[in-house]
Order: structure tokens, then C-alpha cells, then sequence
């Protein structure tokens, strides 16, 4: 996967450590930040404001390691980065329509659809 050259500050700091190139290092991010999303939305003590802002700032740091790393947009003329980026418009307004300007769009979801409940899809 060595492909695509990329050269920056990030790139020479993991540049061969332990004898492993850049998408190893940034699998092992993107794992180390799943973990984080998964423990945010597990623990119920935390904050539902804070949930929101742990998963929106993962959400963007796991973005651009996708899309910087492995979708080989990092060094690329910034028209494809604009391109790639053109979707975010709708997955915005889709949370804007569906979860923000319902009242109830997110925590009034349907007893099927929570995964807690006794009538969740999996356990019928």
C-alpha cells in the first residue's frame, strides 16, 4: 500500500517505528478512537452533550485519517478533497431533518429500535 507517497510532520514522526509504515499507525488511531466512541455511548454517566462532543470530534479525527490515509486524499489537489467532502452537505441535513428538528428524533426512538428493550429487532 506504499503506493501513494505522503510527506508531512506526521509522516516522519511514525515513519518506521517499530519497522511499520503510516497505515498501520493510523489503523491503530483509528482503533485506539472506536474505542473511545464505544466507551462514550456505553458508560451512562456521561452526559448526553458530552457524548455528542466526544463522537463529533472522533467522528472528524477518524474522518481524516480515512480519508487522508487510506483513500490516499493527503497531498492531493484540494478540488478532490472538495469532492470527496460533497456529501457531508446531506448526512448534515439529514441530521438537522431527522434528529434535530424533531423534538423527540433521537431519544423517542420505537421500543423495536432500542437495543435494551425487550422488543429490540434481534430478540423476536
Amino acid at each position: 500500500m506504499g503506493e501513494h507517497e505522503t510527506h508531512g510532520i506526521i509522516e516522519n514522526i511514525f515513519d518506521g517505528l517499530l519497522g511499520k509504515d503510516i497505515y498501520f499507525w493510523n489503523f491503530i488511531v483509528l482503533m485506539v478512537f472506536t474505542l473511545f466512541e464505544v466507551a462514550a455511548v456505553f458508560f451512562s454517566g456521561i452526559p448526553l452533550k458530552a457524548v455528542w462532543a466526544i463522537l463529533i470530534g472522533v467522528g472528524i479525527v477518524k474522518g481524516y485519517g480515512i480519508s487522508a490515509y487510506f483513500m490516499h486524499l493527503k497531498g492531493d489537489p484540494r478540488i478532490y478533497t472538495r469532492t470527496a467532502l460533497f456529501p457531508v452537505v446531506f448526512v448534515l441535513l439529514m441530521l438537522w431533518g431527522i434528529g434535530l428538528s424533531n423534538p423527540e428524533g433521537v431519544t423517542g426512538l420505537p421500543a423495536w429500535c432500542t437495543p435494551l428493550s425487550s422488543d429490540y429487532a434481534t430478540n423476536r
